[in-house]
C-alpha cells in the first residue's frame, strides 16, 4: 500500500511538471505568434511609406500627399510597437539587440520620408538602397523568431 501510494504520489508530481512544461511552451509560442503578426505589421507599414514617397521624388507628388497616404494605410494601431518592443523586452531578451539594430536601420529610411525635406530625384537611389538593407534585416530577424519557435 505504501509502496502504490508512493509511486502514484511520484507519477503525479511527474505529470504536473510535464503540465506545466506544456503551459509554458504554449505561451511562449502564442507570445512569438503576436510578436511575429506585430513585426510584420510595423515592416509592412515602414514599406508602405517608402512606397508612397517614390513618386515625391520624382516629382509626381507632395511629401504632404505622401504622408497623409502612409497615416490612412497604416496597420499598426495605437500601441502595436509598445507592444512588439514589450514582448521583446520579456519573452525574448535575445532577439532585443538585433531589433535595436533594425530600429536604427529604419530610422535612416524615415530620413528620406520627410515633410521637410529636399527631395531630389538623385536621392531616390538612396531611399532604395536603405529600404533595401532595412528589408535584408527584417528578414534576418524573421529567421531569427522562426529559429526560436522550433527551438520550443
Amino acid at each position: 500500500m505504501i509502496v502504490t501510494s508512493f509511486v502514484n504520489h511520484q507519477r503525479s508530481k511527474l505529470e504536473h511538471k510535464n503540465t506545466l512544461e506544456l503551459k509554458k511552451i504554449e505561451f511562449k509560442r502564442t507570445k512569438l505568434e503576436e510578436l511575429h503578426l506585430l513585426f510584420q505589421k510595423w515592416e509592412i507599414d515602414l514599406q508602405g511609406m517608402c512606397l508612397v514617397f517614390i513618386p515625391v521624388y520624382k516629382g509626381a507628388n507632395t511629401a504632404e500627399n505622401a504622408m497623409k497616404l502612409s497615416t490612412e494605410n497604416r496597420l499598426q494601431e495605437k500601441g502595436d510597437f509598445q507592444k512588439l518592443q514589450t514582448i521583446l523586452q520579456l519573452h525574448f531578451p535575445e532577439l532585443f539587440d538585433d531589433f535595436g539594430n533594425l530600429i536604427k536601420l529604419r530610422d535612416d529610411v524615415l530620413d528620406y520620408c520627410r515633410e521637410n525635406r529636399s527631395f531630389k530625384r538623385q536621392k531616390l537611389d538612396e531611399l532604395i538602397k536603405t529600404q533595401e538593407a532595412f528589408d535584408n534585416k527584417a528578414k534576418e530577424l524573421k529567421v531569427m523568431m522562426a529559429q526560436q519557435a522550433s527551438e520550443l
